[in-house]
């Protein structure tokens, strides 16, 4: 069948094409450590109430034997790949460390990383079988994220809406579709899309089931292609696509196949450095870099002021009163109150002690977001933090942080990958330290695996 001459065709046909030969070390390199970034996220959410759910569901409605492990060992069984990526999908998603790519606004670890090991550990595929097909769905889903821009992002979590094309381009890679099953993978996975704002609201568990969900429906998407299920073969840029039924405002066609294969996306995604919404890490950067250069403390500061973009006045607007400890990780005002006191917003600095601190919540009350012209210009291509405090002797101070600590312009070396890794193995209950070291020389040389099992807490 000849494929239609559309940016998506294009997509699908790299896609479906790309060797492991093809890409360059730096590409390899950073994947190996997205990777790594990832398990640690995983093990550290898997007690949440969510996961649980979603484990039981699991359970009841999947095979409880398959090639598909859970990152999650204690749990003592196996499943198939939509079922076990699932359950890792979500819970990489829980402690608000997993990365962020700035361009796409989307969490492409979360859903690439567990469907991709998912679908590896069930053909049998090697870790440069693998890494090349996450590096396919970051190039995906990313390039679709980048379509879809800013005023997609108003209404729908884009990890959901563009994470779900990148997973089944990445399951469609390692069961070896051709370019014409891939397309059909992709439009199969956008119809399914969907990831919605509501949850941030009252504080409830969708954030997880939209991780979960689209590595399920994307594996879903490249199996059903390869058996012969046919997906519309232009879910982008047709009349009754993603981009005209779910973006109001301004697309960047050319983002889907703009220096395909010469500029990779795996590159420009960001680490997080703090266990928050990544919108408030700028400023939290800044805060912290202003409190250090004056000498300031946290029981000196009257009030902050923080001018910011409007996706993070959006996003950040929803939290309310910030019920629950995850609820908390999405008001600005919460997370510099808890930088400012502990002198830094790591994922032991937010429990349930936090939400009672009297001190805490009265800082909360101070911190005031307003919209920035300038920041809001740069932001998604950079996220820009700035904040004013006013002492209470009277003093104004502003700082800047052009980028975020964990920014490709400001990475994490592996040093501090691994300090984070056994820092969410810990906080997850891992007790078997060996275990955790094992595992971090493993993601160093994944692409000598040759068997993609036992990465397993």
């Amino acid at each position: 069948m000849s494929l239609p001459q559309t940016r998506t065709a294009r997509l699908a046909t790299w896609s479906a094409n790309l060797t492991y030969d093809n890409i360059p070390d730096a590409a390899i390199q950073r994947t190996k450590d997205l990777f790594l970034d990832w398990l640690g996220c995983t093990i550290a959410g898997r007690s949440h109430p969510a996961v649980t759910a979603i484990v039981n569901f699991a359970k009841t409605m999947g095979p409880t034997t398959g090639k598909s492990e859970l990152v999650n060992g204690e749990l003592g069984f196996s499943t198939s790949p939509a079922f076990a990526s699932l359950i890792n999908g979500a819970a990489s998603h829980v402690v608000e460390q997993d990365d962020l790519h700035n361009r796409s606004i989307t969490h492409p670890a979360t859903v690439i990383f567990p469907a991709a090991l998912a679908v590896a550990q069930d053909v049998g595929a090697d870790g440069k079988d693998f890494i090349t097909a996450c590096v396919v769905g970051y190039e995906v889903g990313c390039r679709v994220g980048a379509y879809f821009g800013k005023s997609h992002y108003e209404n729908f979590h884009s990890t959901a809406t563009a994470g779900i094309l990148g997973v089944a381009a990445a399951a469609a890679h390692l069961l070896k579709l051709d370019p014409a099953q891939t397309l059909s993978a992709l439009g199969t996975a956008g119809t399914q899309a969907a990831g919605l704002w509501q949850f941030l609201l009252d504080a409830t568990h969708s954030k997880q089931v939209h991780t979960g969900k689209a590595c399920f429906d994307g594996i879903f998407a490249a199996y059903s292609a390869r058996d012969g299920l046919l997906g519309t073969r232009d879910i982008l840029e047709g009349p009754r696509g993603m981009g005209k039924a779910l973006v109001p405002g301004q697309i960047t066609p050319e983002a889907i196949d703009r220096d395909l294969g010469k500029d990779f996306e795996v590159l420009h995604s960001s680490f997080k450095w703090h266990a928050s919404c990544r919108h408030t890490h700028p400023s939290v950067d800044a805060l912290l870099a202003l409190m250090t250069k004056h000498g300031v403390k946290f029981e000196e500061i009257d009030s902050v002021l923080v001018p910011t973009y409007q996706a993070a006045l959006n996003v950040l607007g929803m939290s309310g009163d910030c019920e629950t400890v995850h609820q908390s990780k999405f008001s600005m005002g919460f997370v510099l109150a808890i930088a400012a006191k502990k002198g830094q917003a790591m994922i032991t600095d937010f429990n349930e002690e936090d939400l009672r601190d009297a001190s805490i919540r009265e800082f909360q009350g101070r911190v005031n977001m307003v919209f920035d012209e300038e920041i809001d210009n740069a932001f998604p291509e950079r996220w820009t933090g700035r904040v004013v405090v006013t002492t209470k002797d009277g003093r104004v101070l502003e700082e800047r942080a052009a980028f975020a600590k964990g920014d490709p312009e400001f990475t994490l070396t592996r040093t501090e990958l691994e300090t984070k890794t056994r820092s969410l193995a810990k906080y997850g209950g891992v007790t078997n330290v060996e275990k955790v070291e094992a595992l971090i020389q493993r993601a160093w040389n994944l692409e000598n695996e040759g068997d993609l099992h036992g990465f397993v807490f």
